[in-house]
């Protein structure tokens, strides 16, 4: 019988991070990438079944949580089903014969342009310039051959579209990685026995509101491994908390989560997951 192929949104194209994220987590099956420019795309394509799955990173160890696609989570009928973290290495890559001095533009993602900061300080005749996407800057670079130009991208990047790395490992901390959300949609059925779950919660805004909440998880054993604030939109002064936890016994999940219910304003379950394995 043939396998059935998977279709997983991504955020990029191929030889992108999310894409190396997609290769670790869907290792043992058949998938078809969808690439998409913008996360809510991502979200839009998993909500609408142009998509299986979706992947969108939600947290790096340098720069903190991906807020934005929390409240993507929470504004479409989707749940989370599993996490991947990847360790993050940029690489500078360009058209073979060329050297960094060589090279006037560089071009990437924000974020990888930013992690590589030190990097553009010991070369200043390099320009940074700001793209949608790392592969898809290493893409262009060898679609048209242009010269006098480099990008910020993965090894993968390097070795499918044929450029040289001029310098490999470019980013500041070695110790970086990112943490990737893998989602499906609501209407499948919520996994148990995951032992890690994402929730959104909403307190009502007075003197001891979040102690309370604190005590429950403390009370049924939870171990909190985030925990995110988010200002309310169009309730000044107002915050939701983004948490993730963790638990060893399912009635103590299933305890903590029907006594929160009752204190809190409101609790959403984004998704109840297995753990996954961090790179150091």
């Amino acid at each position: 019988m043939k396998r059935k192929t998977d279709r997983v949104a991504i955020q990029g194209g191929i030889a992108s991070f999310h894409d190396l994220a997609v290769r670790e987590y869907f290792k043992d099956q058949l998938v078809e990438l969808l690439p998409c420019k913008t996360f809510k795309q991502v979200c839009g394509a998993v909500t609408h079944g142009d998509s299986d799955y979706g992947v969108i990173a939600i947290e790096n160890s340098l720069a903190g949580s991906l807020l934005p696609n929390y409240g993507l989570l929470e504004n479409h009928p989707l749940q989370i089903i599993g996490e991947q973290y990847l360790r993050i290495s940029h690489n500078l890559m360009a058209l073979y014969g060329q050297s960094i001095q060589d090279i006037k533009i560089v071009k990437s993602h924000p974020m990888a342009l930013a992690q590589s900061s030190e990097f553009f300080e010991k070369y200043p005749h390099l320009e940074p310039l700001e793209t949608d996407d790392t592969a898809e800057s290493a893409r262009e670079i060898a679609m048209n051959q242009v010269r006098g130009v480099a990008a910020v991208a993965s090894t993968l990047a390097a070795e499918i579209f044929g450029l040289d790395i001029l310098e490999a490992g470019i980013e500041n901390l070695k110790q970086n990685y990112t943490r990737f959300f893998v989602i499906a949609p609501k209407r499948l059925k919520m996994q148990t026995g995951g032992y890690k779950a994402s929730l959104n919660i909403r307190i009502a805004h007075q003197v001891g509101s979040l102690a309370g909440i604190l005590q429950i998880f403390k009370r049924f054993n939870i171990n909190l491994t985030l925990i995110q604030s988010v200002p309310v939109p169009g309730h000044p002064n107002e915050y939701s908390f983004h948490v993730d936890l963790e638990w060893t016994k399912e009635e103590d999940f299933r305890g903590a989560i029907e006594t929160m219910s009752k204190e809190a304003q409101a609790v959403s379950l984004l998704g109840v997951y297995k753990k996954g394995i961090k790179p150091y």
